[in-house]
Order: C-alpha cells, then sequence, then structure tokens
C-alpha cells in the first residue's frame, strides 16, 4: 500500500534557511554542544570524586565548586540553543484551544519579553562580572576567580537576545502570511 496523504513542506525554525538563521543556529547549537561537553566533564569528575571518597577516603578538592561554577556556565549555554528548539516559552498547556493565530501572536510576545529579560541579564552580568574583576572575587577551598564563569554568561545572554528576537521576527512573518 501506498501512503495517499500529501506530503507538506513546512519551513521549521529548528531548520532556518536564511543566513542570519542559520548562522543563529549553528553558534546556538555550538554553544549547546560546549555546554554538553563541560557537563559531560563535570559528571566524570563527580564520579571520579566520589569513587576517591569512597575507595580512597581522597575525592577530588573542591569538587562542589567547580560543578557550581560549571553547571551555572552550562546552563547558560544551553539557553539560545533552546530557544531556537522553541523549548524555552511554552504555555500550550493554557492554550491548545485557542487558534493557531493566536498562539503564534503569544509566541512572538513571549519571545519579545524573553529578548527584553535576555538583554537585561546580559548588562546585568557585565556589570557583576566588573565588579568580580575589581574586586578579585574567588571560590571559598579552590579560590577560583569568580568571574570565569561571566563571559560565558554575557556572550549566552547576548545570543539568546539574538534568537529571541529572530524567533518573534519569524513568528510575526507567520501570522502575517496566514
Amino acid at each position: 500500500m501506498s501512503d495517499a496523504s500529501p506530503k507538506i513542506a513546512i519551513q521549521d525554525i529548528t531548520a532556518p534557511q536564511n543566513l542570519i538563521g542559520r548562522v543563529l543556529y549553528f553558534l546556538s547549537k555550538m554553544a549547546a554542544i560546549l555546554g554538553g561537553l563541560l557537563m559531560s566533564g563535570l559528571i566524570v569528575m563527580v564520579v571520579i570524586s566520589v569513587i576517591g571518597r569512597y575507595l580512597f577516603s581522597a575525592p577530588i578538592y573542591g569538587d562542589f565548586e567547580m560543578v557550581a561554577l560549571g553547571t551555572a556556565i552550562a546552563v547558560f549555554l544551553f539557553l539560545p540553543y533552546c530557544q531556537m528548539q522553541r523549548g524555552n516559552v511554552i504555555i500550550d498547556l493554557f492554550l491548545s484551544w485557542a487558534p493557531k493565530k493566536s498562539q503564534t501572536v503569544l509566541d512572538v510576545v513571549g519571545s519579545l519579553l524573553l529578548a527584553i529579560i535576555a538583554a537585561v541579564l546580559a548588562w546585568r552580568m557585565t556589570l557583576g562580572g566588573f565588579n568580580a574583576v575589581q574586586y578579585n572575587e574567588t571560590t571559598y577551598i579552590l579560590a577560583l576567580p569568580l568571574w570565569w564563569a561571566y563571559p560565558f554568561a554575557i556572550l549566552s545572554f547576548g545570543l539568546l537576545f539574538l534568537t529571541s528576537i529572530y524567533t518573534a521576527i519569524y513568528d510575526m512573518i507567520r501570522v502575517f502570511r496566514d
């Protein structure tokens, strides 16, 4: 039996066709991969530390500090890709009954709100990073400089801002086209 249903080609935001979308998608995907590699490294470190603690009473010194900094950095790195995949602002549970156009308009609003939040967080993280450098803030045990996490956060929030604006524009075009 052959499938008689028509094949409809739908352009998905996760596979942008224009140059700006492809660049944002690539950058956000690379950031997410970097975050995944970082998390994988942290997992291996924690396993080694736990085994070392259990078998030899020799954990990795300051492992929880490295996990805290590394997890924060990884989470920041995941955010732009999550937006490109439409995973950040989801209100489908409450609006599944609404017309598709209304849902898309609310997606635009959600993306724009997320863009504003990302811009404010990038700005505040920039100021916080300067303060961390100025006051030489470090972790308690390993004395790791706290400012190391700030560039990742600032770049991630900047990319999140751009991806949020892109998805808002993409959805707005869909509203007027449909």
